[in-house]
């Protein structure tokens, strides 16, 4: 959701939730939850649950101090983020390597959707993998961006925002994560 979709009543969880109404608590994670799952498993793979369960709360710790005329989405990445980062930093997770053979291939991982050929399958299958793991052997503050707004998709300003970055920092940032990921899919597409 974005701040042209934000739901009108945001406010008024936000302001329900900081009175103390957990329902309204539970409203924000039901409009939020899967949004901080998909961006905590792109940062961080395993332990996805564990850690947007645990930036939940950090949510909940720091409602009292958000300022409910802004809104919520930057807040909540920029606790995500922080979050994701913290714990990268201490699983130690090298860099990952793109070996396209060292990975083995499972066909039966990803099935799209049962219209395509097995061919089309598994190409397709394969094609998700490969940026799955081309977006994985990015360093952090390339995958934090381009996750935030090609997956979740924040503006510019919302990412900026989020990450406590300067607007030309996060162009920059997006323009040479792509420039990466082109150049490791590169030989993917070509072959």
């Amino acid at each position: 959701m974005h701040d042209s979709e934000k739901a009108p009543d945001e406010r008024a969880l936000v302001g329900a939730t900081r009175a103390g109404d957990g329902d309204a608590f539970a409203k924000i994670i039901d409009i939020y939850g899967r949004r901080i799952l998909s961006y905590c498993y792109r940062m961080c793979g395993s332990g996805a649950e564990d850690l947007a369960q645990e930036i939940f709360v950090k949510l909940h710790l720091a409602i009292p101090q958000f300022d409910p005329d802004r809104a919520l989405s930057p807040f909540l990445f920029r606790i995500a983020h922080n979050h994701c980062l913290d714990a990268l930093r201490k699983r130690r997770v090298p860099t990952i390597p793109l070996d396209p053979a060292g990975d083995a291939f499972d066909p039966g991982s990803r099935i799209p959707d049962p219209g395509p050929s097995p061919v089309d399958l598994a190409g397709r299958a394969e094609l998700a993998r490969a940026v799955e793991r081309a977006l994985e052997s990015l360093p952090p503050p390339y995958r934090s961006v381009l996750v935030l707004r090609h997956v979740d998709g924040l503006s510019y300003e919302e990412i900026s925002e989020a990450l406590g970055l300067p607007m030309a920092t996060v162009k920059i940032r997006i323009h040479r994560g792509r420039e990466k990921l082109q150049q490791i899919l590169l030989p993917f597409v070509s072959t």
